[in-house]
Parts: structure tokens; C-alpha cells; sequence
């Protein structure tokens, strides 16, 4: 499992130094290597998915109770409903939902894909820390992360891609 590292951006994960440019053919290839890698740690997807769906779950739980907010009103004397305050109340409902699916996806993808990103560019050569991904010197891989300190010599089994080995 991913480690939270403690400049996770929850607007967007942070795959790589932004001062490494691949092309759109680069960025696919690592990408779809990282999927398949992915896809070989069952344990990984099913965090990924529970994550990714708790929003869904938190809006399906709130229309439930909270039903009567989801419904336009009429009155005898009024038989025409008022949709007025059903419309805010979907919007408001609409706009809450995407910002926790948003945040829960980039928490999903920061502690179960990230990983996976950076071992496939490790893979392809490109010299990256694997905790915070800061590009680093290609003459010195041993030598500590300038940005995090990260060094493989201190690494722990998490830190080491243990769990990356095939079976």
C-alpha cells in the first residue's frame, strides 16, 4: 500500500518532478504499465474501489435520510409544486457530492496507484525518488533525496518495492 506522504496535493496526485517532461506516447506507456501492475495486487484495487465509492455511499445514505429534501412540495390551495427549493437543494447536493468524489479519488489514487506510477518510470530508467518522485542526479542514485531524504540504504521493506515482486 502507498505511504501518504506529507506534500500529497489533493487537487491532483503528484506522479513525477514536474521538471520531467514526457510525451503523450511516454506518459501512456508508464501509465498502462502502472495499470497492469495494479491490476496484479488485488489488494490495492479493492482500496482504490472502496475509497473511489464512499461519496456514493455518503449520497445515497443522505437522500435516504433525509427524503423529504428531495421532494417538491404542493398545497391544497397551490396544487402547482414548487420546484424552487428542490433544485437548490439538488445543486447544493450535485456540487458537495463532486468535491468529496473528487478528493476521495485523489486519495484513492495518492495511497494505491502512485506507487505503481513511480516503480513503472524506476523501471523505464528514470532516476525519481520513489516517496516523493523529485528527479535525481543519474551519477549518484545511491545518494539520499535531495527533497524528502529518502535514501535506499535506509529503506524498510515498504520502502523497497518488496510487494512489487511478481508471483
Amino acid at each position: 500500500m502507498g505511504t501518504l506522504c506529507p506534500t500529497m496535493n489533493l487537487l491532483w496526485p503528484v506522479f513525477h518532478d514536474p521538471s520531467y517532461k514526457p510525451s503523450l506516447s511516454e506518459r501512456l506507456g508508464f501509465h498502462w504499465q502502472a495499470n497492469l501492475r495494479m491490476l496484479r495486487h488485488p489488494k490495492d484495487i479493492a482500496l482504490f474501489s472502496l475509497i473511489s465509492f464512499a461519496p456514493l455511499l455518503l449520497l445515497v445514505s443522505f437522500m435516504r435520510l433525509f427524503p423529504d429534501l428531495f421532494r417538491a412540495v404542493s398545497t391544497p390551495t397551490n396544487p402547482v409544486p414548487n420546484m424552487a427549493p428542490l433544485l437548490f437543494t439538488t445543486l447544493v447536493t450535485f456540487v458537495v457530492f463532486l468535491v468529496l468524489q473528487h478528493l476521495a479519488f485523489v486519495l484513492a489514487i495518492n495511497l494505491t496507484y502512485l506507487d505503481h506510477v513511480r516503480s513503472a518510470l524506476l523501471d523505464r530508467g528514470i532516476p525519481l525518488c520513489p516517496r516523493c518522485a523529485q528527479l535525481l542526479p543519474p551519477d549518484t542514485p545511491d545518494a539520499g533525496c535531495p527533497e524528502c531524504g529518502h535514501s535506499p540504504s535506509l529503506a524498510t521493506m515498504n520502502d523497497s518495492g518488496s510487494r512489487d515482486v511478481d508471483v
